[in-house]
């Protein structure tokens, strides 16, 4: 198992780690020799490099494979880097092998295959838009995924809350929308201010649409007797019953997967909502209200 405190520890960089910054957004090939970027270059004894290195390190890569422009930038042209471990606002800048999930729309298994190769940080290559939402936005709408070209897409999520404990939350990256550590705690926080600023100490609650589950263990961590999590994508069910066990709840819950506007539950003391943004809640809300005390939006 996963020891989370280990983990926190090993993201800090070591007194000999130097740093490099690299111009965003002036062209690759002007600022670097790509004939010094092998998986070795810049690596300090403690295992990590340089954030702009491995990104460099990368990008040169794709223009290698004419996948990008020979004046590529990083600011332009580079795919989404993410962490396969977020702890809050904690954004390494050396890393470590084996920690990186990449996502771009245009990446092809031979691009997937050289990265994974070649730079050793990586590990997972994701083709797909981060413009996109990867899970089902509703019942009339498919389940939409990232495309897996090479690596392991699990990534963990680690949040610190009022309580004095942590939330963490394991994921298939290519199934689920992107939402750092930093973002989820922010919404742990404002659910927290809603419950204390209107009195809500305990109850019957229901995570509308849970995802991951995040806010409905909270509530249960907060001393709510009875959460019902729920939602739409069959996806997420499991990795919702992984994330409760991981937690250490066993008990207080009930899981159910329809659409919100189907689930039928009896009157409860809290309903919390929280949508993939864009998304047009009306319906959504007015449901909330007819079967809950206290409605929040997250």
């Amino acid at each position: 198992m996963l020891d989370i405190d280990e983990k926190i520890k090993s993201l800090n960089e070591c007194e000999n780690c130097v740093d490099v910054q690299i111009k965003k957004f002036s062209p690759l090939r002007d600022l670097i020799n790509f004939d010094d970027y092998d998986g070795e270059y810049m690596r300090c004894q403690c295992g990590r490099r340089p954030l702009d290195v491995v990104m460099s390190h990368i990008l040169k890569i794709m223009i290698e494979c004419e996948m990008v422009p020979e004046k590529a930038t990083l600011r332009r042209n580079s795919p989404v880097p993410l962490s396969d471990f977020y702890y809050s606002s904690l954004n390494p800048q050396f890393i470590q092998k084996d920690t990186l999930i990449l996502l771009h729309e245009d990446f092809t298994p031979e691009v997937a295959s050289k990265l994974i190769n070649e730079v050793p940080e990586v590990k997972c290559v994701l083709k797909g838009s981060p413009r996109n939402v990867a899970g089902q936005i509703d019942k009339d709408s498919p389940i939409a995924h990232f495309k897996i070209l090479e690596g392991d897409d699990t990534q963990v999520n680690v949040m610190r809350t009022l309580l004095d404990e942590k939330i963490i939350l394991v994921k298939n990256q290519s199934k689920h929308h992107i939402e750092v550590a930093m973002t989820t705690e922010e919404k742990l926080l404002r659910l927290h201010n809603y419950l204390k600023n209107n009195g809500i100490k305990k109850g019957v609650a229901v995570d509308g649409m849970c995802g991951l589950g995040a806010l409905g263990i909270y509530l249960l961590k907060y001393g709510f007797e009875r959460v019902l999590f729920n939602d739409i994508n069959p996806e997420m069910i499991g990795a919702l019953k992984n994330n409760l066990e991981i937690n250490g709840i066993d008990d207080g819950f009930e899981i159910h997967n329809q659409a919100f506007e189907d689930l039928d539950v009896e009157h409860v003391d809290l309903c919390v909502i929280d949508a993939f943004p864009g998304v047009d809640i009306g319906e959504i809300t007015k449901k909330a209200e007819e079967i809950a005390d206290n409605v929040v939006i997250i």
